[in-house]
């Protein structure tokens, strides 16, 4: 895995970028959502205290996944809005890789939690996520129209 870069997006990620999505989700986020973050180098400020942190996974060009995080540096919580791994890359350590950087950074900005929702079926994210020291602690129900969520999260 040493050729493996996590680093924030650039311009010519996009097309990639919005294909994972695609790809992975059913309702996927739109091009502006990810052009807005990308120009500002993975880093887009909210307001005057929340941020949302992009990194990519990638293989010198070749993106692999990615992962959206936003940090409320009043609340010290994190929050994963979406982590997204190429269906023919997954099984490999790259949900992981990624998961667990995420997790590092917003520890390392001072969060002293995260959460996050994923779908009650996604069995395979609800094992990455509970691999990563991640509980569930809660549901809501309908989140995903007629599927619930569920909540995991961390303390630092």
């Amino acid at each position: 895995m040493t050729d493996l870069d996590i680093r924030q997006p650039v311009i010519d990620d996009l097309v990639q970028i919005i294909e994972i999505e695609k790809n992975c989700f059913p309702i996927p986020w739109s091009q502006e959502i990810f052009l807005r973050i990308t120009i500002t180098k993975g880093r887009f400020q909210v307001d005057d205290d929340v941020f949302i942190i992009m990194k990519v996974l990638a293989r010198q060009s070749y993106v692999i996944g990615y992962v959206i995080w936003e940090e409320s540096v009043y609340e010290e919580h994190g929050h994963i809005l979406n982590l997204a791994i190429r269906e023919d890359e997954r099984c490999r350590g790259n949900g992981s890789l990624i998961l667990n950087h995420a997790l590092n950074r917003m520890r390392d900005a001072g969060m002293r939690t995260c959460e996050l929702e994923v779908r009650e079926s996604n069995q395979e994210a609800r094992s990455l996520y509970s691999r990563a020291g991640m509980v569930a602690v809660d549901r809501v129900k309908g989140y995903y129209d007629v599927e619930d969520a569920i909540i995991y999260a961390i303390e630092f």
